[in-house]
């Protein structure tokens, strides 16, 4: 793995210069050392990445321990539960472009959510997932057998799929170029891909924290679209929703070509400037929110033990300023754990605290869910300091 005084090449053209518009130096989870990541614009093809990406092994670990993509509820309710919010827009793009059901296997499966509602449109579904815990979900609330493992090891033992989908995970693979070529593969003539990734557009409207530590790639439209002709799909449809999450999201479907098209030219300078442009209001954006901090006195707690948190600790001056008492999480395999020399507690211990601290709730996308949540246990609305309330949609 290519060190930060050698970065290695760029993961989709391979080419070898970069211009780095963000760095992060990230505390995580059970670890003493921070993670650096350079964040960078490749000055060949304009694609956005982390470069170098993180190691594969801290990756691994991560994913492995507490990046489990579990769901929560009863079983019951989740398999008559309507699609989510990607389900749905995938389900619609099958059908938009007139999919007859077959045999249709998911790069990512987690627990199995989304294959369930294909099944229930006809198709014969299976898939693959690197946690063992979101597999185990996926058979005893569907009753889906997934595969335990990556696209590089699943993909080569499959032939003859009818759609393969892969819906936010291409952003997080090491080698996109090489894992397309193995979707291809696993195809039958004429077979189709359907994926969606985070979308590198309107950087005024990304949210703070958009680059991330578990997304190695920024995929702008034009970029993504290049990746998938040189790796032998035709494109058959593309469609950007600007709001359809806390960010943009890009979901297309591609039909397996006879040959791959010739590498196109590339023209980086506008992604160069979309990716500058990003960066500033990232930094903007956490100026304003350590402003909001600074009227906290006293001693907190930390509501999230996620990257957000992270990033927070890293961008603002609140540990600096406040004695941080814990960091809360409902996620049990995080109790016991630091981050950044912090203990990681559970609600229950939140709520059995008899200090009174005030309680930072640290995440973009669930603000309001957590507030409320917290509120529902017992803790007074006025120890519950959010960051984004009028922010986020």
């Amino acid at each position: 793995m290519a060190g930060a005084s050698d970065p290695g090449p760029c993961a989709v053209c391979g080419g070898g210069t970069r211009e780095i518009v963000q760095t992060q130096s990230l505390a995580l989870l059970d670890r003493d050392a921070p993670c650096e990541i350079h964040f960078s614009t490749c000055r060949t093809c304009g694609h956005l990445q982390q470069w170098p990406p993180v190691p594969p092994d801290l990756m691994a670990y991560h994913y492995r321990t507490f990046a489990t993509y579990e769901l929560v509820g009863e079983p019951e309710k989740l398999r008559a539960a309507a699609p989510s919010r990607h389900a749905a827009r995938l389900l619609s793009l099958a059908r938009g472009i007139g999919l007859t059901p077959g045999r249709a296997y998911e790069v990512g499966c987690a627990s199995g959510e989304m294959l369930n509602q294909f099944r229930r449109e006809g198709w014969d579904v299976s898939g693959c997932d690197p946690s063992p815990s979101a597999i185990a979900q996926a058979k005893t609330i569907f009753g889906i057998e997934a595969e335990l493992g990556g696209e590089e090891d699943t993909l080569p033992r499959r032939q003859g799929l009818d759609l393969i989908l892969v819906c936010h995970v291409l952003e997080h693979l090491y080698d996109p170029a090489a894992s397309l070529a193995r979707v291809r593969d696993a195809l039958a003539p004429g077979g189709h891909l359907m994926l969606e990734v985070p979308c590198a557009t309107a950087p005024d409207i990304l949210p703070p924290g958009w680059f991330t530590f578990e997304h190695l790639h920024y995929y702008q439209p034009a970029i993504l679209e290049r990746l998938l002709r040189e790796a032998g799909f035709d494109i058959v449809e593309s469609r950007i929703a600007m709001k359809a999450e806390h960010y943009p999201v890009i979901a297309i479907a591609a039909r397996k070509a006879a040959s791959a098209a010739r590498p196109a030219a590339a023209d980086p300078q506008a992604a160069m400037a979309l990716a500058r442009r990003y960066a500033a209001r990232d930094a903007a954006l956490w100026a304003g929110t350590d402003s909001r901090l600074a009227a906290c006195a006293g001693p907190v707690f930390v509501y999230g033990a996620g990257i957000h948190t992270a990033q927070l600790l890293q961008n603002t001056g609140l540990a600096r300023r406040n004695p941080v008492l814990a960091v809360v999480d409902r996620d049990s395999k995080k109790w016991g754990q630091r981050l950044a020399g912090i203990p990681v507690i559970s609600p229950e211990a939140l709520i059995a605290d008899p200090r009174g601290a005030p309680v930072v709730v640290s995440s973009y996308a669930s603000e309001g869910a957590i507030a409320r949540a917290l509120v529902e246990k017992g803790i007074a609305a006025v120890r519950i300091v959010t960051l984004y309330s009028g922010m986020v949609a």
